[in-house]
């Protein structure tokens, strides 16, 4: 039975001759080496910390995000205080004069809390007092008022709400640290960090706590 080479050149094929299907050969066997060299390699056996790694740098850009949340309030703080009307003044008691002093000593203690059994000036000193009390209640309800409107206005209250938002979420992942078992040194490293970063300033007063952290960060080789 003819072979393929005789078989090709009696249909008029161009004739292959042994080198040039070595070479052919040879050219595939390149074609399959860099296509095996291609495929990536079995990924090593991940790090026993890297859930704790990556919450590591997603707390570092909840931290960021934070931060300018923080600043754009401060902007737009700035911004709406020069809009703000004057404060009215503190509010001062007006001081009894010594004769209505002397009229509140005259009577019995029982009847002080029934005004209709006071004498007439010390009702109307009591009534004035009030209605001057109500009127800087009042001045106190505008001013209250005015700035929340200045506030909505310039965009406090959305900075302020996106500032909330971001920060909360930066606590969240600070809280999911601390809820991760770490396996390693540079695990327990991640959830110093992150007690930093969240101001867990209750352990400051613990020495215990404070020197085995400050071990921890020298075995691991960080600066203190």
């Amino acid at each position: 039975m003819p072979n393929a080479l005789v078989a090709a050149a009696a249909e008029g094929l161009p004739s292959i001759n042994r080198r040039q299907v070595l070479h052919s050969l040879a050219a595939s066997s390149a074609v399959a080496a860099a296509l095996v060299a291609a495929i990536p390699a079995a990924p090593a056996a991940e790090h026993p910390d890297a859930d704790l790694f990556w919450l590591d740098q997603e707390m570092a850009e909840a931290e960021a995000q934070m931060n300018r949340a923080n600043n754009a309030c401060c902007r737009v703080s700035r911004k709406a205080d020069k809009l703000y009307p004057p404060e009215p003044a503190a509010w001062k008691e007006r001081r009894m004069p010594d004769d209505l002093h002397e009229m509140t000593g005259g009577m019995l203690v029982r009847d002080l809390a029934f005004p209709e059994k006071q004498p007439a000036p010390l009702r109307d000193f009591h009534r004035a007092r009030e209605e001057q009390r109500a009127a800087h209640r009042a001045l106190q309800d505008a001013f209250v008022d005015k700035v929340a409107q200045i506030n909505h206005q310039a965009g406090v209250d959305a900075a302020e709400a996106a500032y909330s938002t971001r920060s909360a979420e930066f606590y969240q992942v600070g809280e999911r640290i601390l809820a991760t078992q770490a396996h390693t040194l540079d695990g327990i490293l991640v959830k110093l960090r992150a007690a930093d970063r969240m101001g867990c300033n209750s352990a400051d007063k613990n020495d215990a706590l404070m020197s085995i952290a400050t071990d921890i960060r020298h075995l691991a080789g960080e600066a203190v």
